[in-house]
């Protein structure tokens, strides 16, 4: 395993669970990329990093305007950074090299927002005793395949 998913918790329980499908993410594709079975981590980069950016970010976002966090535009430019890095850098990845480089940024900026900003607002959530962080964590639809590349 690369990452621990005791790297991504940041005290809010719902998004820590959808933290660990993306520690599962990156898990698999360096599995994937260690056996040799490149194109497969191409593609579960390009879909399961596009459907985690879609997806967990804008329930991020949402929550955050629910419950009035103050620094929710500041998050929300940090998260559309990361969307137009996303969409304009998993364009093209034919060559070994451009896909390491781009994979690498990726995990790296994900990994380093969560311990960061991503703690910020889950101690807001908890000093403020707010319930956000009892809610259900959306399903990111690639869990199964995940689990199953790591078995």
């Amino acid at each position: 395993m690369v990452i621990d998913p005791r790297e991504v918790i940041n005290g809010c329980d719902v998004f820590d669970r959808e933290h660990e499908v993306l520690v599962l993410l990156i898990n698999a594709i360096y599995k994937l990329v260690k056996e040799g079975r490149r194109e497969e981590a191409k593609k579960l980069l390009e879909e399961g990093l596009y459907e985690y950016t879609e997806r967990h970010l804008k329930h991020e976002e949402e929550v955050m305007e629910r419950f009035g966090y103050p620094h929710l535009e500041s998050h929300k430019r940090a998260h559309q950074t990361f969307r137009k890095i996303v969409y304009e850098n998993f364009k093209n990845l034919e060559d070994e090299k451009s896909f390491v480089e781009n994979a690498s940024f990726a995990i790296g900026w994900i990994l380093s927002h969560i311990k960061k900003s991503d703690k910020r607002y889950a101690q807001y959530l908890k000093e403020k005793n707010l319930k956000a962080c009892e809610e259900s964590p959306i399903k990111l639809g690639i869990e199964e395949k995940l689990k199953e590349i790591l078995k």
